[in-house]
């Protein structure tokens, strides 16, 4: 341990110890020597008493010089050393992270983590100098954060302060103090993060190592160990969402739970109206999957809240989804314009058009402008036998978008030159000019299942007389088989995002695929599945932006004169109502609406054209905030080992010992009051040999 002095100069007047050590000479006398008749034995009593006497005064004057020493020692105001030193400025420059995220919602042994998190702040500011400069912070980042406070505003910031639904990672907490410090120049730089430590927001291994020139410290707050459930991701089972059609909402739950536990609630809600209830079973170490169904409304844009029960950590118990029903699907028949009366169209669009009203198909001989095109579920490109580099790039583009094709090839296959590459396939070597039929159904394909009650033992297959010669994608699925084993009508399934390319592998102008029985349920059930169910959901604090295909032309060019808008639908009783203004960009995907950092909440939120909703999207909290798994602090000690980085102190100690600490390892232990009591003490011992000195040897 190593002593510094406050107010060195007092140390000058130790040089007064010199005056106890006069006084006391002075008081020493010679005995005169005194002649008597025969009393030789009383020398011996004389030089017994004349030893007690010199060891009394000595003991005294120890006394004397250890009370001056001890006080003149207090005032010179002793501390144990600081860590790192002695302070190199006067001043401090103290940043504060107050973790204010979900997971701080959580109960430790003293209530919820976010209030023992704001009493260990007020302690930790109460026990700096009123001169010392404040910068705290929230998980929410505001911007009225990033100016210094004085103590007094400091400790009203910590009171104030709130749980949010933002869970920055420690690099940009530590970059936000870093931004403040560079701004305090002269000042001693400490950091403080009070924190509960959640792995998912401090993983150590994806940062760089704090700067060292500033002093980290960690005051962890730690949660009770309660099991968590949380609603994972919901999604729906059928392609496309339509009006009044039954519908199966899957839902995965997960948890951290040790034990099993069955029958837990769960309810289903549709634009705040309760559709469906549930329960569900908890086994540990598994995902939980279940099922609620309902039937879908009125066409248009819904929204669709799951919600579970689970305390105390309740921010993760719903999962909103927006999704639109449709009247029903919309097909873009892309022919050539060459041969636009050719039979085998006419005998597609009349495949298409005895669905009707439930599929709506518009022919044309050119793709319409990409805004408009996204608005389709399902293109058909008809015999095209010479498309451009533009309208290839647009196939492309709706596809990645998540539209479907359906290529069927023109008579002489030149058209898939072009469109092949497109779609990332090998372009066909050519026609395979053989007679042949169908070898294969696949029945259990989602296409073709269910098509026939019963799948007939003779089977009076399609026939052709000439195929494509190609190399196969290697994520291509083969439907229908031709007998010489090449792919008769295959599919390239989307990526996630993207939609699907289904591949005829014969000319419609040939063989008798058109008057078989399996053409119409192909193109329809082609059609039906061209586009999965979009479920507008964004993860709050990351997701700022939404985009929209335009239906028509002429929107892009009107796009100024509309009152665009986004509102919070079903908001809890005593909220204030949020409204944001978008900001509003034509790109070539479509109409993108940013609300950038202006949504707060987690919700369910509508995108409003001159007060008309058009759209509707969740907006769900990070799943990585539900792992409430957090470092001990032995385990952040060894991770910081492992990583090469300087110590970072974890300061464990409950809110009433978080000034001692400060006094300990900042300003350094005050220790005068140690020398004060010494000083008692000696003066208790000089008055103890003045007074019972005689007593002890009666």
């Amino acid at each position: 341990m190593r002593i510094v002095w406050g107010k060195p100069d007092i140390l000058w007047g130790l040089l007064a110890l010199a005056i106890p050590i006069a006084l006391h000479l002075l008081q020493l006398r010679r005995y005169r020597r005194v002649a008597f008749s025969n009393v030789s034995f009383l020398k011996d009593v004389q030089k017994e008493t004349q030893s007690r006497h010199r060891l009394r005064n000595l003991l005294i004057l120890l006394a004397r010089l250890l009370a001056f020493a001890a006080l003149i020692l207090a005032f010179a105001d002793p501390m144990r050393a600081p860590e790192g030193g002695a302070n190199k400025a006067a001043r401090q420059t103290v940043s504060v992270y107050l973790d204010t995220s979900p997971s701080m919602m959580a109960a430790g042994e003293t209530g919820p983590l976010i209030q023992e998190a704001k009493q260990k702040a007020t302690a930790l500011v109460e026990a700096f100098s009123e001169t010392d400069k404040f910068h705290v912070f929230t998980s929410e980042f505001e911007g009225q954060d990033q100016r210094f406070l004085t103590q007094t505003e400091a400790l009203e910031r910590i009171a104030a302060a709130q749980l949010s639904h933002h869970a920055p990672s420690l690099e940009a907490v530590v970059q936000r103090s870093m931004d403040a410090f560079r701004r305090a120049e002269g000042a001693s730089p400490r950091g403080f993060w009070l924190t509960d430590l959640q792995k998912s927001t401090h993983d150590l291994r994806t940062m760089n190592s704090p700067d060292t020139s500033v002093a980290w410290h960690v005051l962890p707050v730690t949660a009770n160990d309660v099991p968590n459930v949380w609603v994972d991701s919901i999604w729906f089972d059928a392609p496309l969402a339509l009006t009044d059609q039954s519908a199966a909402l899957q839902i995965r739950i997960q948890h951290d739970a040790r034990e099993g536990v069955d029958g837990l609630p769960l309810t289903l809600k549709v634009d705040g109206v309760t559709e469906a209830l549930g329960s569900f079973n908890l086994v540990p170490g598994l995902p939980t999957d279940t099922v609620l169904r309902f039937t879908h409304g009125q066409a248009g844009p819904h929204v669709l809240t799951v919600e579970l029960e689970d305390a105390p950590v309740r921010f993760d118990d719903i999962h909103h989804l927006g999704y639109d029903v449709q009247t029903g699907i919309d097909v873009f028949h892309w022919t050539d314009a060459g041969m636009p009366f050719r039979k085998a169209t006419q005998l597609v669009e009349q495949a298409f058009e005895s669905a009707r009203p439930m599929v709506d198909v518009t022919r044309g001989t050119s793709l319409p402008s990409p805004q408009v095109l996204a608005a389709y579920d399902l293109v058909v490109t008809d015999g095209i036998s010479s498309p451009s580099p533009g309208a290839c790039a647009l196939i492309q583009q709706f596809v990645e978008g998540g539209g479907s094709v359906f290529v069927i090839p023109d008579s002489a296959a030149q058209g898939l030159d072009a469109l092949y590459p497109a779609l990332s396939l090998a372009a066909p070597r050519g026609w395979i000019q053989e007679e042949g039929q169908v070898s294969e159904v696949r029945w259990t394909h989602p296409l073709y299942r269910g098509v026939f009650r019963a799948v007939p033992s003779r089977v009076d297959w399609p026939e052709y007389d000439r195929i494509l010669d190609r190399t196969p994608h290697a994520k291509e699925e083969v439907l229908i088989e031709a007998n010489n084993g090449t792919a008769y009508l295959s599919q390239v399934r989307g990526t996630s995002g993207s939609g699907h390319v289904y591949l005829l592998g014969t000319n419609l102008e040939t063989g008798n695929l058109t008057r078989h029985s399996l053409f119409v349920p192909t193109l329809l059930r082609t059609a039906e599945s061209a586009r999965q169910t979009e479920g507008r959901r964004y993860l709050l604090g990351r997701d700022q932006a939404m985009t929209l295909a335009l239906q028509d032309a002429s929107a892009a060019s009107r796009e100024t004169d509309v009152d665009w808008s986004v509102v919070q639908l079903h908001k809890p009783s005593g909220q204030p109502d949020v409204r944001v203004v978008p900001e509003v960009r034509t790109t070539p995907d479509g109409l993108r609406l940013g609300w950038g950092s202006a949504l707060t909440e987690p919700g369910a939120y509508a995108a409003q054209k001159n007060g008309i909703t058009v759209a509707v999207f969740g907006l769900n909290p990070s799943a990585s905030e539900s792992q409430l798994t957090c470092w001990l602090p032995e385990e952040w000690t060894q991770e910081l080992i492992s990583l090469g980085w300087e110590d970072i102190p974890v300061w464990t100690q409950p809110a009433d010992q978080v000034a001692r600490m400060v006094e300990q390892h900042i300003a350094g232990e005050r220790l005068a009051w140690y020398f004060f009591l010494a000083a008692i003490v000696a003066l208790a011992l000089e008055t103890l040999l003045l007074k019972r000195w005689n007593k002890l040897f009666s």
